[in-house]
């Protein structure tokens, strides 16, 4: 991995953790000092990996200033061999995505040598007991639905450029999914009062990585593509383990959004090709010990999912012309009705099929939280993660919330109730899942 830490700044690093400073003021002590901002995780990383050369150099460098020079050179060369390296497996690793076959043969290999995070004991019986319900306890079982969306991870929202409003970054993606996770469950379990809650379904549209495809991105971003897909489907799937005990089943699906692709023109043509589909991909990987998790991964930009006998049409939102306007979105909406009508049922793939019609829509990409009523049902935008940035104060002068939706489900009535999780309640509270992978991700082990 390539670290943009400057090179003089590198054993004082050492120095000042072996003082005993912590990690988050060394990254204030290189912004201080350089201008270069950094996340505290990425100092950490390098440390583990280069620290102890450094080390040696220090330690070397006042007794002959020839060995320091010659030291630093064979450390220069091996940087450089490593960030050769880095640039070859990468260009692979596109040339192997570009045909169907290769494409196949890297799945094949993430499920082959990436190990399943381990099921997790039952964290309370599903079943109330029947002397706890009240005497209108619903005699017909509901689904919960739970969007997850535009969680960006990678991105570097410092609240200084944005009046305090909002920050953003790895850390903040993780306490923020552990309190989406705990939230779910505890809406569950309170749904459970009145009805049977069962099912869970998790629908993910989109952007959930930063990406690069602003220029601005790639310099101010944490850590590169590759390292924000593998943090967020590790960290996303730990919070999928901890709530499939609490359910009899729990359905994942996910489609792709415009952060995550590999170009910097918009395609239209293998519009999957993008690392939302590789996180999608190595989420199904880490779970797939979990026998009560059904995972679908469409390579359509959108995908139709059935909840009883109601239809849910899922999409990102990038494809919306009109900047989110209502009329914009109805004006989507009503093409893609006729889209789905066209030759009544048509194959997309071996897989997959779009269905004819659909009553709900749910998309995420415009960072707020809307309902719109679409005449057969509802159409719901499904906020973020991630919350206001240095752009949308900037540029739109709007700031929203980070927060998600939860839809409930009747199975004669349709939707029949709507939560709104405020992710941001849990920033000062410490996650339980884990954000440091290892450098060799077949390490990873159960959490």
């Amino acid at each position: 991995m390539k670290y943009s830490i400057p090179e003089e700044a590198k054993p004082e690093i050492v120095k000042l953790r072996e003082d005993g400073m912590g990690w988050t003021a060394i990254a204030r002590f290189i912004d201080d000092e350089y201008g270069i901002s950094l996340h505290r995780t990425t100092i950490q990383r390098w440390h583990a990996e280069f620290g102890a050369e450094y080390e040696v150099l220090s330690s070397v460098v006042d007794e002959a200033d020839d060995a320091f020079i010659d030291a630093k050179i064979k450390l220069d060369k091996k940087i450089h061999s490593l960030d050769a390296d880095r640039k070859l497996y990468r260009r692979l690793y596109l040339r192997s995505i570009g045909s169907e076959n290769n494409e196949d043969a890297v799945l094949a290999a993430i499920k082959a040598f990436t190990p399943a995070l381990a099921p997790q004991i039952n964290r309370r019986a599903l079943e109330i007991a029947k002397a706890t319900r009240p005497k209108n306890f619903g005699t017909k079982t509901q689904v919960m639905v739970a969007p997850l969306t535009d969680t960006h991870v990678g991105d570097n929202v410092k609240s200084e450029q944005i009046l305090g409003l909002n920050s953003y970054d790895i850390d903040l993606f993780s306490r923020r999914i552990w309190g989406w996770a705990n939230q779910v469950l505890q809406l569950a379990e309170y749904r459970r009062n009145m009805c049977n809650i069962d099912e869970l379904v998790i629908p993910m549209l989109g952007d959930m990585i930063s990406g690069d495809i602003h220029d601005e991105l790639s310099f101010t971003n944490i850590d590169n593509c590759m390292m924000q897909m593998i943090i967020g489907a590790y960290v996303l799937s730990q919070a999928v383990a901890f709530l499939a005990p609490n359910f009899k089943k729990v359905k994942l699906m996910g489609v792709v959004g415009n952060h995550g692709r590999m170009t910097k023109k918009i395609p239209s043509k293998d519009r999957y090709m993008d690392w939302d589909y590789m996180l999608y991909q190595w989420m199904a990987t880490f779970l797939r010990n979990h026998t009560n998790i059904e995972i679908e991964i469409p390579k359509a930009f959108v995908h139709v999912f059935p909840v009883f006998d109601r239809n849910i049409l899922m999409m990102h939102g990038d494809s919306v012309a009109g900047g989110g306007s209502q009329a914009s979105i109805k004006r989507a909406v009503g093409n893609l009705r006729d889209v789905m009508q066209y030759n009544g049922l048509v194959e997309t793939d071996d897989r997959f099929t779009v269905a004819e019609k659909f009553d709900d829509v749910i998309m995420g990409h415009f960072h707020r939280i809307d309902e719109m009523d679409i005449g057969t049902g509802s159409l719901h935008i499904c906020g973020t993660t991630k919350g206001g940035d240095e752009y949308v104060v900037s540029r739109l002068h709007l700031i929203t919330r980070p927060k998600h939706l939860v839809l409930y489900y009747h199975p004669v009535h349709g939707q029949v109730g709507k939560e709104t999780i405020y992710l941001d309640r849990f920033d000062s509270q410490p996650s339980e899942f884990d954000t440091e992978v290892p450098r060799e991700w077949s390490s990873i082990g159960p959490v």
